[in-house]
């Protein structure tokens, strides 16, 4: 009989494990899924405003208490001029509102598990902040007035590879073809972070994993580490929900 109850109870262990194994990976897939809505949005928003990889940064001027001044917007270069207008477009406000909802999908799922946030929240909310940043900077050129909303409003503009990789390291398997499709004219700079990636993989872990695992695989990115790291300290140096900054525009 005690024998009965031992094995009766390793059963139900074993159970467990397996039912909180299928319950986590379930749970990341459906997180996965919420970051897709994101990172599609996030490019589409991206290749509506800049159909190019952009040449021109905002121009601006110093000010003797450490801040800064963006030139009016005829001193502009044109291309950034045009990339004013859409900004302020119509689809740009459209794209932004769904881009807030993605991210606040990401939230939900990542719920309270600190991994997930780490993971997933906390750089899908750097994003949309920079972004948010940049679209009112363009709506209203005098927010952009130190060298921290500078930074974030060239960031937008042309570190968009970088951004794009984190991306796709955080979405579903399924949709890499269509994600790498949306990112053609940054493609070239894609690749070489990638070789970048994998040549820091090599290194550290010996042989790196097959193709097929890369989307997909849970660790966060070598090449990502720093805008990852990042993310998480301006996370954690704050209680306040950082989408609390970006709601209203474009969202209602």
């Amino acid at each position: 009989m005690g024998e009965q109850i031992i094995h009766l109870a390793y059963g139900v262990m074993i159970a467990g494990i397996i039912l909180c194994f299928l319950f986590s990976r379930n749970h990341q897939r459906d997180l996965r899924k919420a970051a897709n809505e994101f990172a599609f949005t996030f490019v589409k928003l991206s290749n509506y405003i800049s159909p190019k990889p952009p040449r021109a940064q905002l121009q601006v001027e110093a000010l003797p208490d450490g801040k800064i001044r963006p030139l009016p917007v005829q001193q502009q270069p044109e291309a950034i001029r045009k990339i004013f207008e859409r900004a302020n477009a119509p689809e740009s406000v459209e794209l932004f509102a769904q881009l807030d909802a993605a991210a606040e999908l990401v939230s939900k799922r990542a719920s309270i598990n600190r991994t997930h946030k780490a993971q997933f929240q906390a750089p899908v909310d750097q994003l949309l902040l920079m972004t948010h940043t940049f679209l009112v900077g363009c709506e209203n050129l005098e927010t952009i007035d130190t060298p921290e909303k500078k930074a974030a409003f060239d960031s937008f503009l042309m570190e968009q590879p970088q951004h794009r990789m984190l991306l796709i390291k955080r979405i579903t398997g399924d949709m890499a073809e269509d994600y790498r499709t949306l990112n053609k004219r940054y493609a070239s700079e894609m690749e070489r972070i990638e070789a970048q990636e994998r040549q820091t993989r090599k290194g550290a872990k010996g042989p790196e994993k097959p193709a097929a695992v890369k989307v997909e695989e849970e660790q966060t990115p070598p090449v990502q580490e720093q805008a990852t790291a990042s993310a998480q300290a301006a996370s954690s140096a704050q209680e306040e929900d950082l989408r609390d900054k970006w709601h209203g525009w474009g969202c209602g």
